[in-house]
Parts: C-alpha cells; sequence; structure tokens
C-alpha cells in the first residue's frame, strides 16, 4: 500500500476531515489533498507528525510492503457519502477565503434547498403518473413516452435529494 493511500485510510480511520488533519499536522488542507491524491509527498518533519497522530512508524508509512498494521486492525468504513464529501470539502477549499468560510458556516442551507427541490420533483411526477396508469387501462392511445419522461424526471429528484444529504452531512452546524 502506498504512502497516499495509507494517509487516507488513517485519517478517515481517525474520523479526520483533511481541513481536521492539516490544522494537526500544520499545514493547509490543500497540501494533505496533494498528499492523498499522490501529487505530493510530505516533508520529513510532517511525516513524523503523521506517523504521531496516526500511531504509527514513519518506516511503517514509508515501506509499501509492510500492511500487517492494516491486516490486524479493521479497515475503516468508508462511504460513498464520505467520498463525495470529501469531493466537495475540495472543491469549497478552492473558494476565495470570504465566499469559502461563508458557504463552510452556511452550506448546509443548500443541502436543504436541494432536498426540496429533490422531494417537490419527485412528488410532482408521482401525482403525475397516477393519472397516467389509471387513464393508460381505458385508452391505449397514451403514449408510454410520458411514462419514460417521468421516471426520468424521478431520478432526477432522487439525484437532488441525495446530493442535498451529502451538502448537509458535509457542512452540518458543529456544535460549541
Amino acid at each position: 500500500m502506498k504512502l497516499d493511500e495509507k494517509i487516507t485510510l488513517f485519517r478517515k480511520k481517525n474520523g479526520l476531515s483533511q481541513e481536521e488533519l492539516a490544522e494537526k499536522i500544520g499545514v493547509s488542507r490543500q497540501a494533505v489533498s496533494k498528499w492523498e491524491t499522490g501529487d505530493a509527498l510530505p516533508e520529513i518533519t510532517k511525516l513524523k507528525a503523521l506517523a504521531d497522530t496516526f500511531n504509527v512508524t514513519v518506516d511503517f508509512l514509508l515501506d509499501e510492503s509492510k500492511t500487517e498494521f492494516l491486516q490486524q486492525n479493521e479497515s475503516p468504513s468508508v462511504t460513498m457519502l464520505d467520498k463525495y464529501a470529501d469531493k466537495i470539502d475540495n472543491c469549497v477549499g478552492n473558494l476565495s477565503n470570504k465566499s469559502g468560510t461563508f458557504f463552510k458556516k452556511y452550506g448546509w442551507i443548500s443541502g436543504i434547498i436541494l432536498i426540496v427541490l429533490g422531494l417537490y420533483r419527485i412528488l410532482t411526477c408521482v401525482f403525475a403518473i397516477t393519472p397516467f396508469f389509471r387513464f393508460n387501462f381505458i385508452d391505449s392511445s397514451i403514449s408510454s413516452f410520458a411514462l419514460i419522461i417521468s421516471i426520468f424526471q424521478i431520478l432526477i429528484g432522487v439525484a437532488f435529494t441525495v446530493g442535498g444529504i451529502i451538502v448537509i452531512k458535509k457542512f452540518k452546524p458543529k456544535k460549541s
């Protein structure tokens, strides 16, 4: 397992976001992102700090053949929501400071808006399909094209709703 994979694995195992790990190590969130994508390597002092944070040795982090620690311990369960939440974090981190700070603080509101729009789309399509089924048996001249479009619209509504949940999960207000 490569260094970038180990950093990602241990960060998620410890329940840290890229930003939280960056604060612990004393680097920017973008630096952690570059380490995890393999675009850059941490400095020696930062590597020592990573090893201390993850409770492993520097040798273990650097040696690609050493995976016994990973086999002894269960790997973290990384859900699809976590993967997309990290991508959202990368996008927001690239915004300017003022807009990025504002979105980090109030971004969950956009998640609620996405959920409402998604549920609205789903409900309007479901109520539009119901009469279609009723009339389809009576009058066979109604095209099934309308049904296909309605199902497609429902899928769009589901995508909006899931996207809203991901955004809310990423930007949920932190308790003081």
